[in-house]
């Protein structure tokens, strides 16, 4: 006889379980079963340890029906069986119909494989992941059937998949009730994702998970504009006859327009009461805008705390009825511990030294805890272009210390460059050099560069250490050797060096610099046509020259710099206490600044203008090549002007050739738009405009050659910056001939 467990498990009286069997199952192992029940034989036996069996073996979701049965009860022990029933396990898939959604896409809404267990719930779970898919295409009223088959008697069953997609369902109209403060043109435009169907520009596909988020877009909308209690009543579909079109129709309930009260401040007396308040994005008064104040709270109060070392500041904000339309403020601030940094770690430098990355931390070990110092010290390791990655981190050591982490990811700095243009007066130009920002990860900067053409040969050298003997103080050398065939009728032969000496300034900001350049050179001239005597002199020439320079440099980036200036101001002196056979000053003026329009498009502006003149007034005072130069890529020498020909802009000389002016300006703006962040690629539409002229009276700057055009820029390691530009030229050059398309190509320059 059957003892059955429900009336066992009534009793109150303690038994031994003598014996424990399964029944029932075919593809589920009894030792699973038996492990998984949690009864013991030769344990005692109680109606709760049945139960919990019962229960424990339901969550391994393989069977349709669990019985715990007592087969036989001998003395003060018992002989149990477990009796299930389980789920089928699928054989076959069928999948028909889904031609317009696609069946690869079904079968991954489906996701299930053969031998797999098959539960009801299952159908109904691939059901709404078809209908969900379905939906996202536009076929909202789409025919779904998901059936299972399970009269198999040996446990097995089949999956049937049938989809009639029907006709695709476009928003035909968005309209609302109940607003009376904006209207309904006003309320569509603040969903992203669900609009009407307008031609070929707005798709009009309805999907609820994102109407939910536009209902919510628009919900902050109007609390950004006064109406805080604003909620939607109701929304509501229907279609359209032929099924074709949807209708949605939203009711919403605006609630009274407020307006932002008194400010109190309870709590922190770290700032004064006129501090803070200037950190509020309102003013008593003001219309209700949520996010105005919740950017005032938790951004601009809290970054006010954060950034004075009280890491773990406290606010607690509320909003108090005043009477009427009227919110008072009430701001409790509990800034806690202040904190200080005790270590910095610098790890992912595997050839940067870490004293490189060190000295060109603000924040220092022992300082408050200060994020603004926190970013700039970011900033400066960041300009440095070493690194791919920089990541700061904060541990915590003690109630009033953190240890902050810098790990970066370092990236090829050596570059190899080749140029390549044409020069009206040079012929065929190019350039072939190596650079080595980062020499042995020392910070130390070296390079060398071979220039040559038709009729030009230069190579020059050059080495400095930005931090000498661990100070920062810049020391450099630089040696140069030049010969060119000038097409005016003579040669040029020049060799020279130069020392630099450079220091970073803390006034008027730390972002200025000043470097101090000397240099010494010797040049002779040779093959003098006698159309070119009256302005070469045919003697050996000493130039002795001091430059100053003079920069400040905001820029957050190197490769692509999203905001910040570069300004700066070169001023030479050649001859005159310094001696020698040049004697002239000349002095340039450049602005480059950076505007962000959205992340990845940034506005470059950049101002160029420059003059020179003898000290004595004898035009032979200044060298020929020491003149400005306009046009091209300005691969041999001048300024580049793109949609022009190299030296082409400016002042002809005899022989229809360009002649140096002392005066120049020049113009850019660029619309860049970043492609790839790493390695860093961007493309650019520019237009700018630039002329040199013979002296600083004849400068007219409304008298330049203009271009247009369009360009891409990609970093590469080892190449560094690759560019190529198309540029069209509006004005005539010096030759009286509009250039039109002209593209200059270069490796490992920037324009």
């Amino acid at each position: 006889m059957l003892l059955n467990v429900t009336v066992f498990g009534q009793s109150t009286e303690k038994l031994i379980l003598y014996g424990l069997s399964v029944e029932g199952n075919k593809r589920t192992d009894t030792g699973l079963i038996t492990a998984t029940s949690g009864l013991v034989t030769g344990e005692p036996l109680t109606g709760e340890m049945v139960q919990s069996a019962i229960r424990q073996l339901w969550q391994l979701n393989l069977f349709s029906d669990i019985k715990v049965i007592a087969e036989k009860q001998e003395g003060s022990g018992v002989y149990l069986l477990i009796r299930v029933v389980e789920f089928p396990r699928l054989e076959f898939i069928d999948i028909g119909g889904g031609k317009k959604v696609g069946k690869d896409e079904i079968e991954e809404a489906v996701n299930i494989n053969k031998g797999q267990v098959l539960r009801p719930s299952d159908a109904v779970a691939i059901k709404r992941k078809l209908r969900r898919l379905c939906n996202e295409k536009g076929y909202l009223l789409a025919d779904i059937k998901v059936l299972i088959n399970d009269g198999s008697s040996d446990g097995l069953s089949s999956l049937y998949v049938r989809i009639s997609e029907g006709k695709k369902v476009r928003i035909k109209k968005i309209t609302f009730d109940g607003n009376e403060a904006f209207s309904d043109k006003k309320l569509r435009k603040q969903f992203k994702d669900t609009k009407q169907k307008w031609w070929i520009f707005r798709s009009g596909k309805f999907e609820r998970s994102k109407f939910e988020e536009d209902l919510d877009l628009m919900l902050a909308y109007y609390r950004d504009n006064g109406y805080r209690d604003a909620r939607v009543v109701s929304d509501s579909i229907w279609y359209s006859e032929n099924l074709k079109r949807m209708f949605v129709n939203v009711t919403v309930a605006e609630g009274d327009k407020l307006y932002f009260g008194k400010i109190n401040f309870t709590g922190s007396d770290l700032f004064s009461e006129y501090e803070l308040r200037q950190q509020m994005m309102f003013r008593p008064g003001d219309v209700f805008s949520q996010k105005k104040y919740d950017q005032s709270i938790q951004d601009r109060l809290s970054t006010k705390f954060y950034d004075q070392g009280y890491i773990y500041t406290q606010i607690q904000a509320s909003l108090t009825p005043a009477g009427g339309d009227t919110l008072d403020v009430k701001i409790n601030i509990q800034p806690g511990n202040k904190f200080s940094v005790r270590k910095i770690n610098i790890a992912g430098n595997t050839k940067t030294r870490e004293k490189v990355i060190r000295r060109e931390f603000v924040l220092k070990p022992g300082d408050t805890f200060d994020v603004t110092k926190l970013r700039r010290s970011i900033r400066e390791v960041a300009i440095l272009n070493y690194f791919a990655d920089i990541k700061p981190d904060l541990e915590d050591i003690s109630e009033d210390e953190v240890d902050l982490w810098v790990n970066v990811e370092e990236k090829p700095t050596d570059q190899a460059n080749v140029s390549t243009g044409y020069s009206e007066q040079d012929g065929l130009i190019g350039s072939l050099g190596f650079s080595a920002p980062n020499l042995f990860g020392t910070g130390q900067q070296a390079s060398f560069d071979w220039s040559f053409g038709t009729s030009y040969n230069s190579f020059s050298v050059s080495y400095s250490e930005p931090w000498f003997r661990d100070t920062e103080t810049l020391v450099g050398v630089s040696f140069y050797h030049l010969k060119r065939r000038w097409s005016e009728g003579f040669t040029e032969r020049s060799i020279g060096g130069s020392v630099r000496l450079g220091r970073r300034l803390y006034w008027p900001d730390d972002y200025f610099r000043g470097d101090w350049i000397y240099q010494i050179a010797r040049s002779k001239y040779s093959d003098i046509d006698s159309s070119a005597v009256s302005y070469i002199d045919p003697n050996v020439r000493i130039s002795s020259s001091i430059t100053q320079i003079f920069a400040r440099d905001s820029r957050d980036f190197a490769e692509f710099p999203t905001q910040g200036s570069v300004v700066s101001l070169s001023s030479k002196l050649a001859g005159g206490p310094l001696l020698g056979n040049d004697e002239y000053h000349k002095h340039i003026f450049s602005v480059d600044w950076y505007s962000p329009i959205f992340p990845k498009l940034v506005i470059y502006n950049h101002f160029q203008y420059g003059f020179m003149a003898s000290l004595t007034g004898d035009s032979l005072d200044i060298q020929y090549s020491d003149k400005f130069y306009m046009g091209g890529s300005g691969l041999a020498y001048g300024t580049p002007l793109r949609g022009y020909n190299e030296q082409t802009v400016g002042p002809v000389g005899s022989g229809r050739s360009a002649e140096g002016g002392r005066s120049q300006m020049k113009l850019s703006t660029e619309l860049r738009l970043q492609i790839v962040n790493n390695p860093t690629i961007y493309g650019l539409l520019f237009a700018e405009a630039g002329r040199t002229w013979l002296n600083i009276n004849r400068t007219d700057p409304f008298d330049l050659n203009r271009s247009v055009g369009f360009g891409i820029r990609l970093f590469m390691p080892m190449i560094g910056m690759i560019g190529l530009d198309f540029g069209y030229g509006l004005d005539p050059d010096f030759r009286g001939r509009v250039p039109g398309w002209t593209p200059q190509f270069q490796f490992g320059r920037s324009f």
